[in-house]
């Protein structure tokens, strides 16, 4: 069986620091010139040519001549010496470019830019760059997925979620008297008001793309079955803007959050007898990008959502 060979180079110091010593006698002729170029006690470079010389079995430095300098065998060793340390200078300046380079946060539409900003300003003091991504929850993943983003808030059930959301109805018009829970039977038209062809304006409860999952979308649509509502009652529109439109056009009702509702100047009431919470975490390729982002800023990503509060899986 081969022996694995000990290394003898160590004492505290590194191969590179000690190839930088080699360098600058090489350039300045001197150790006392050497130690004043990168700032150390001329003991300190003294010991790590020795060091050096050790590891790799010969003398590096003249000593017994008047003016100290390079053996040859230190003379042949130093332009490899060099390029090790221009390689090192280039791996610290990659590795600050990679620093800065933006992490790309893909997040729901319906987050205001205000919040978002409190989102990469929190992420900035705790030295990330963080550029929100608006999509939707199925771009949102396929972004993850391809790389086009490093980290994603990715729609889950509540129970699998980080952050949850109730979700409720939000109309142009305050409901007269106590404003309480809407119950999907109230939108059933009556018989005398029931068309053939089309359902009765400000009578739909309108979806967005970020509600049309199935872990929501399906609890909705069997809800509203059992409440005897057409199908044509519960949409989902194309954006948010188009079901937005549909509410202040036709006086249907909006699926969001009580945050969306406030943001978009609209009167929010809970919805009673069916139970939809949003559900979000985050995911990325890099499980220290998803956790660096939550130390940091998972209380304004809970802003951002209209959470309850961060619930930590």
């Amino acid at each position: 069986m081969a022996r694995v060979r000990r290394s003898t180079y160590g004492e505290g110091v590194d191969l590179l620091a000690a190839c930088r010593v080699l360098v600058e006698v090489d350039e300045r002729g001197s150790v006392t010139g050497a130690a004043g170029a990168l700032g150390i006690a001329q003991s300190v470079a003294s010991r790590r040519l020795s060091a050096l010389e050790r590891r790799l079995g010969g003398t590096l430095l003249e000593r017994r001549s008047r003016r100290t300098g390079l053996t040859p065998l230190g003379r042949d060793l130093a332009p490899t010496a060099r390029r090790l340390v221009a390689l090192a200078d280039e791996l610290e300046l990659d590795a600050a470019r990679a620093r800065l380079r933006p992490l790309t946060l893909a997040v729901p539409r319906h987050c205001a830019e205000r919040d978002l900003a409190a989102v990469a300003a929190a992420a900035r003091v705790a030295g990330m760059n963080v550029e929100p991504v608006p999509a939707d929850p199925n771009e949102r993943t396929d972004l993850v997925a391809r790389q086009a983003a490093r980290v994603g808030v990715v729609a889950v059930p509540a129970d699998d979620g980080t952050w949850c959301t109730p979700l409720g109805a939000a109309g142009a018009v305050r409901a007269s008297g106590a404003p309480g829970p809407l119950r999907l039977a109230q939108l059933r038209p009556s018989r005398a008001g029931r068309g053939r062809t089309a359902t009765p304006a400000g009578a739909r409860l309108r979806t967005t793309p970020e509600d049309d999952v199935p872990h929501l979308r399906d609890v909705l649509v069997r809800a509203g079955a059992a409440a005897g509502l057409a199908p044509g009652q519960l949409p989902v529109d194309r954006s948010r803007t188009a079901a937005l439109t549909g509410v202040l056009a036709d006086g249907d009702l909006l699926l969001c959050s009580e945050r969306e509702a406030e943001d978009l100047g609209l009167a929010w009431r809970p919805l009673g007898g069916v139970d939809l919470v949003r559900g979000h975490r985050l995911y990325g390729d890099s499980g220290d990008d998803v956790a660096a982002l939550l130390a940091a800023a998972a209380a304004e990503l809970a802003d951002a959502l209209g959470a309850d509060g961060a619930r930590r899986a």
